[in-house]
């Protein structure tokens, strides 16, 4: 496809007009055709793993896509330390509120940043905020390794809490951000998948030490909470090294390191790469347009329709990740298995660790069809196998009551429910953050996911004291309650999720009925389409009388 573009002096309006026609695919048939991202994507002759650049820049998101690896651990962790003698005994056989105000010390550490943790990723940036965030978690792990009271447990898991929640607000946008365009997907969703890395890699932290030496003292609970501090560690290796988001260095003016990164690591250090003009063009053509609309404020989310919609599918999202009943296998699984008659400790941290595996396995495998399956039916077979998964597990675990607990088969078959409800609920794991990453524009990405993880921390909170007291009120019974909440979430997303699969992060607007936005191809310019020349200024001022200098295209909603 051939386009026109139009080099603008800056401060002299001095012009010089020139053709610019890619290697391959840029040709079209019909003069004034629209450029997409996939007429700019170069066509590799080797996988990403052997093209230097795009390895490079996949490694060094590990900085950001391992943030989850912290959460994950976390939950998994408590999850095995209640079954420790030494650990109940240490902090006097927790229970109740008092158990759950433990489990909710990393929400409370989330709350305590709340205020800040946007303002903070779109002043210092994605990258720094990261650093700074993997720092109070490893202080955080370290005093928690190192309690000697149930004051000092709960501090340690606030500020363990408050870094991991920086921590995942500027990963999130920076992975999604920096990302290759072709490999965003799959990695943004492998981003929240690693949660269960975490997940496995505390409950084996949890049950070594107990199968070892320390079973029967108090470092089998230390060594586990002493290891949390070392993925975090690992992060800032790899972020200091790492390019900041291109999306985030054009908000704040840095036109010249933006098309370094971006040459840099998606095009091999090839400036005039179509596909990087390309998404130079259309992300400056999109900031400027959410400058000029003002669109960096809170208030910004409830302005039109279309934010509103974008709002409360974040917070559906972060709800629907959280209280889905999978809670209660994350963190209350002790007590499932106690009821379910499986009490002894070693066999409790054995199934805990293979269901970790299992869920690991699941989420990484489901991560890896992101892109080619779509959001929609992703969220849809997840929440309805969910459901059913749930409906029989809650049968078996009647059926197991009423013979108390001696039927062997039914407690292996309710064992094995457990896994086919992990199978489902890690289909749409790797889809949450994708997707809430893809439906907030720039402006509003950090918010977006701030709002998205103080949703899961609130839910968080209400699963670690209603469920805990719950389950020893009515026992299986509960389970019948979110049997309904998941037919209701099921149909939820059946009637207000749209699909934004196969599109640029700059080309979603369109499915809520927005504009979209396209620009120059340099940093100053215009291109023309159809003889219908905007020219468009890095301030997003005009110069040929255009209502705020960036062209517009209406797209009918999909």
């Amino acid at each position: 496809m051939k386009f026109t573009e139009t080099n603008l002096k800056a401060g002299n309006h001095q012009t010089s007009s020139h053709s610019v026609t890619s290697d391959k695919d840029f040709e079209a048939d019909q003069e004034g055709q629209e450029l997409t991202l996939d007429d700019v994507i170069p066509k590799l002759d080797k996988p990403w793993f052997r093209t230097p650049h795009l390895l490079r820049l996949n490694i060094l998101l590990l900085c950001g896509m391992l943030s989850n690896v912290s959460l994950g651990y976390d939950g998994s962790m408590l999850n095995g330390l209640q079954s420790l003698p030494a650990w109940r005994k240490y902090f006097n056989h927790p229970s109740g509120a008092i158990l759950g105000t433990l489990a909710n010390g990393t929400n409370f550490g989330y709350i305590v940043l709340l205020p800040f943790a946007s303002f903070i990723c779109d002043k210092w940036g994605r990258k720094r905020s990261l650093i700074a965030g993997c720092i109070a978690v490893v202080a955080g792990a370290t005093m928690q390794g190192f309690s000697n009271s149930y004051g000092l447990f709960l501090a340690s898991r606030i500020i363990l809490g408050a870094g991991a929640f920086l921590n995942v607000v500027a990963s999130a946008p920076l992975v999604s951000e920096t990302a290759y365009p072709t490999h965003r997907a799959i990695i943004t969703a492998i981003t929240l998948s690693i949660w269960s890395f975490g997940a496995f890699l505390a409950a084996a932290m949890t049950y070594a030490p107990y199968m070892s030496l320390f079973r029967d003292n108090n470092w089998s609970w230390r060594i586990p909470s002493l290891i949390q501090l070392f993925v975090p560690a690992i992060q800032i290796c790899f972020a200091i090294f790492a390019p900041e988001s291109p999306r985030w260095l054009i908000f704040k003016g840095r036109y010249e390191e933006a098309l370094e990164i971006l040459a840099k690591y998606h095009a091999g250090g090839d400036r005039d790469s179509p596909l990087v003009k390309f998404e130079m063009a259309e992300i400056i053509a999109t900031l400027e347009m959410e400058k000029a609309q003002n669109r960096t404020d809170w208030g910004e989310w409830f302005k039109t329709k279309a934010t509103m919609h974008r709002l409360s599918l974040v917070i559906a999202v972060g709800a629907f990740s959280q209280i889905s009943g999978n809670a209660l296998i994350a963190y209350y699984l002790t007590i499932m298995l106690n009821n379910m008659g499986v009490t002894n400790t070693a066999e409790q941290l054995r199934i805990n660790m293979a269901l970790t595996i299992w869920g690991l396995t699941a989420a990484i495998t489901f991560a890896l069809c992101v892109k080619n399956f779509g959001r929609r039916p992703m969220f849809l077979t997840a929440f309805g196998g969910m459901c059913t998964a749930y409906v029989i597990f809650t049968i078996l675990s009647a059926r197991n009551a009423a013979t108390d607990f001696k039927d062997k088969n039914i407690g292996i078959a309710s064992i094995a429910m457990m896994f086919i409800f992990s199978t489902f609920q890690h289909m749409a794991t790797p889809v949450n953050l994708t997707y809430v990453m893809e439906i907030c524009p720039f402006s509003l990405r950090a918010k977006g996911s701030t709002i998205y993880q103080v949703t899961c921390g609130i839910c968080i909170i209400f699963n670690n004291y209603v469920n805990n007291i719950a389950m020893d009120a009515i026992k299986w019974k509960y389970y019948i309650v979110w049997c309904i909440w998941i037919a209701v979430e099921f149909t939820i997303v059946f009637f207000f999720y749209p699909e934004t699969r196969g599109l640029a992060l700059e080309e979603i607007s369109a499915v809520f009925g927005e504009e979209i936005y396209h620009g120059d191809a340099n940093d100053y310019g215009i291109r023309t389409f159809e003889g219908q020349a905007a020219e468009v200024g890095p301030d997003g001022t005009t110069r040929n009388g255009e209502k705020d200098g960036i062209l517009h295209q209406k797209v009918e909603p999909v």
